[in-house]
């Protein structure tokens, strides 16, 4: 890669987008556009991987939760934040997604290795909150996102609501900020809201913080501990040292993107926060983020023995075969979906979607413009292979991804991420498909191919209160 620095994440959105598929699936879009952000990198691409219940299902709704996804949470976030096509991803269709679809978007992002930032802080360095106002949208979504869903509950107060034009200011102010070496750290306001992105801040760095949170705009009056919690998109915490703070604020003010300073990071190791003149929290940081390790049991399903038995196939004549496999949702063209997608914006996309197993991206606007630089980048999975075996399916869903790009010509993959998705942990037979996802396929395929696993996420609870559960993968 010469001179250049390549960050990539994936995230899921699956609980959000079964009760809000609309608002679900856009602020997975922005929150994984501001990891790749929190690197210092401009994000260049997105890539999304959707798994649907099937379309004809009458008592639940796979159109419309697929038609909210697709072309109001994805489309419309990912057309309107600018710059950032949707250029690869892969779609799959089966009963076992229809309460509990999956949601996953992976955002890549590019720069120089001077661009990055590393991250680093003292004590009395400046905390400041950018972005948007806090509300009580997204209230306890992590939480939320942790449990098994039950439709009966009304949880649409957990999903965020997004902002893209906001979310586009972001991208240029942190980017500006960035080049111009004003910020010393950054982190996005995500999961947890501020009390976990505060507290893991400190922790980097083996410091303490002192907030005020009656300094934090807010959309209504909301207590504090609302403030501490809530998962309000479009919001990034910096760290910016004293003699700075006027030429940041002044970019600020330039892009038109609101901010508060709340506070500094301090020496003590504690967290500290004050509304006006209580003092409501204090306590040790370590104490916070370093949660007790949960052991769960581990033990393969019973059905599965019966289903690895392999029937009699009768004989089917070929025009039959080819027609029902031809007119089967996970075969056919997908276009319908990504034609919805701006993937050509940036003018980056060389191989776009549907034209081969991979997308391919030119570094136009980093590598001189010359645009003989790029990256090939794919999304894969078989939940069917990993229902009926998890080390399997884990191993081909990287080995596809890595034949995938290999196939429009790329070298070798130089990395890869991965997202886990499996029902209740607390069933030993749920957790079996975890563990044999990654301490079998998963890591055994990466050190065949020699493939580092640089990052990843694991969505747990993926089933309903009637014990209908997603096919792993």
């Amino acid at each position: 890669m010469g001179n250049l620095v390549v960050s990539f994440k994936i995230e899921s959105h699956n609980h959000p987008s079964a009760v809000d598929p609309y608002d679900g699936a856009a602020t997975g879009i922005g929150g994984i556009v501001r990891d790749i952000l929190t690197t210092g990198l401009r994000p260049i691409a997105l890539m999304d991987n959707l798994h649907f219940g099937p379309l004809n299902d009458p008592p639940h709704p796979p159109q419309w939760l697929m038609r909210n996804v697709v072309r109001g949470g994805i489309s419309d976030y990912g057309n309107r934040i600018g710059g950032v096509p949707v250029v690869a991803g892969e779609v799959w269709f089966d009963e076992s997604f229809t309460t509990n679809p999956i949601v996953l978007v992976t955002c890549v992002g590019v720069g120089r290795p001077e661009d990055v930032i590393l991250g680093e802080a003292s004590p009395g360095d400046l905390v400041l909150v950018i972005g948007n106002d806090v509300g009580r949208d997204g209230m306890l979504g992590s939480s939320f996102a942790s449990k098994v869903l039950d439709r009966d509950r009304n949880e649409i107060g957990a999903v965020q609501v997004g902002n893209p034009l906001l979310e586009k200011l972001l991208i240029d102010v942190v980017i500006e900020l960035r080049s111009r070496r004003l910020i010393k750290a950054i982190k996005d306001v995500g999961g947890g809201g501020l009390a976990t992105a505060l507290s893991e801040l400190a922790d980097q760095f083996g410091l303490g913080i002192e907030i005020r949170l009656d300094r934090i705009r807010t959309r209504e009056t909301m207590p504090p501990e609302e403030i501490l919690v809530s998962e309000s998109q479009e919001r990034m915490v910096i760290v910016v040292s004293k003699g700075v703070l006027n030429e940041v604020e002044e970019v600020l003010r330039r892009y038109g993107v609101g901010y508060d300073v709340i506070g500094a990071l301090t020496g003590d190791g504690r967290f500290t926060a004050y509304y006006g003149s209580d003092k409501i929290i204090d306590l040790p940081v370590k104490l916070i983020t370093h949660a007790p390790e949960t052991n769960y049991d581990v033990k393969e399903p019973q059905y599965l023995s019966k289903l690895r038995i392999i029937p009699e196939l009768p004989e089917i004549p070929l025009d039959k075969a080819l027609t029902k496999i031809l007119s089967s949702p996970n075969i056919a063209s997908k276009e319908p979906i990504f034609s919805l997608y701006d993937y050509e914006v940036g003018v980056r996309t060389v191989i776009k979607p549907g034209r081969a197993g991979a997308a391919v991206l030119r570094f136009l606007d980093i590598d001189g413009g010359d645009g003989k630089l790029g990256i090939a980048v794919k999304a894969d999975a078989n939940p069917r292979y990993s229902f009926l075996d998890p080390f399997i399916g884990a191993a081909n869903s990287l080995a596809k991804a890595y034949r995938n790009v290999v196939a429009v010509g790329a070298e070798p993959p130089l990395a890869a991420v991965d997202s886990i998705n499996v029902g209740n942990p607390e069933k030993p037979d749920r957790y079996w498909y975890f563990v044999n996802s990654v301490l079998g396929g998963l890591s055994w395929m990466a050190r065949e191919l020699s493939v580092p696993i640089v990052g990843g996420k694991v969505s747990f609870y993926n089933e309903d209160v009637n014990g209908n559960v997603i096919k792993p993968w």
